[in-house]
């Protein structure tokens, strides 16, 4: 898969596609599901700020970054934002509405929470 995709989108599209990465960006990007079509769901490590994070996957020829807050110690989940960029790296869609999503701990979204939760040493993770 080609992208024309510059910085870090482009870093994360091909990550995700399952070709070549850099070694910096393997250790950033921890695979944390897979979509229905068998791209990878990653969490970047680097963005975690307490226990808000960002999950990114492939959309058509772009990426999707999606941003969830935990509250760890009631296991409850919460969707920020959701963006969708091109393949130039140009925010395609923004959606900020907020709400509360089910925890599923075997979902792409749970199994990222189950690495911040443990990262902060919540009780119970």
């Amino acid at each position: 898969m080609f992208f024309k995709i510059g910085g870090t989108v482009g870093a994360i599209a091909i990550l995700l596609s399952g070709t070549a990465a850099i070694a910096q960006n393997t250790e950033r990007y921890v695979t944390v599901g897979h979509d229905k079509g068998g791209n990878s769901v990653a969490l970047d490590t680097k963005t975690i700020h307490g226990t808000t994070y960002k999950l990114y996957g492939l959309y058509g020829d772009g990426i999707f970054e999606t941003t969830f807050s935990a509250l760890c110690t009631e296991s409850r989940l919460f969707l920020n934002r959701i963006a969708i960029y091109g393949t130039e790296g140009q925010l395609l869609e923004d959606d900020n509405e907020k709400g509360e999503i089910p925890f599923v701990a075997s979902s792409s979204p749970g199994k990222a929470m189950r690495i911040v939760c443990q990262k902060i040493g919540a009780r119970g993770w």
